[in-house]
């Protein structure tokens, strides 16, 4: 579990600045932004955690392409991806939730 949450922060760290590169970068940046445009309508109708919830939901497919990307990458294999998943979900749900506090 620990591992988990070190990948995941690691994974989220290396792709987070400008400098991302190749198809897990772009794939990066698209779940971002589908979490980023789903996040703001969902709370625009309903509580902050639930539209979080929604926005993990409705971004499922971009998430995982991302992880499918990352996983044909030569920085983690399929396995540490599969592992790094819950961990994952559980920062970009906090980051909404933080950005929506900071809002």
């Amino acid at each position: 579990m620990i591992r988990s949450l070190c990948l995941a922060g690691s994974l989220m760290l290396c792709l987070a600045g400008a400098a991302e590169a190749g198809e897990a970068g772009r794939h990066y940046a698209s779940w971002r932004g589908c979490l980023d445009r789903n996040f703001a309508l969902q709370a625009a109708l309903t509580s902050p955690s639930l539209a979080a919830d929604a926005a993990l939901r409705i971004c499922r497919e971009t998430e995982t392409a991302y992880l499918a990307a990352l996983a044909a990458s030569p920085m983690v294999d399929a396995d540490e991806a599969d592992q790094a998943r819950p961990a994952l979900v559980a920062r970009a749900r906090g980051w909404l939730l933080g950005r929506r506090a900071s809002l």
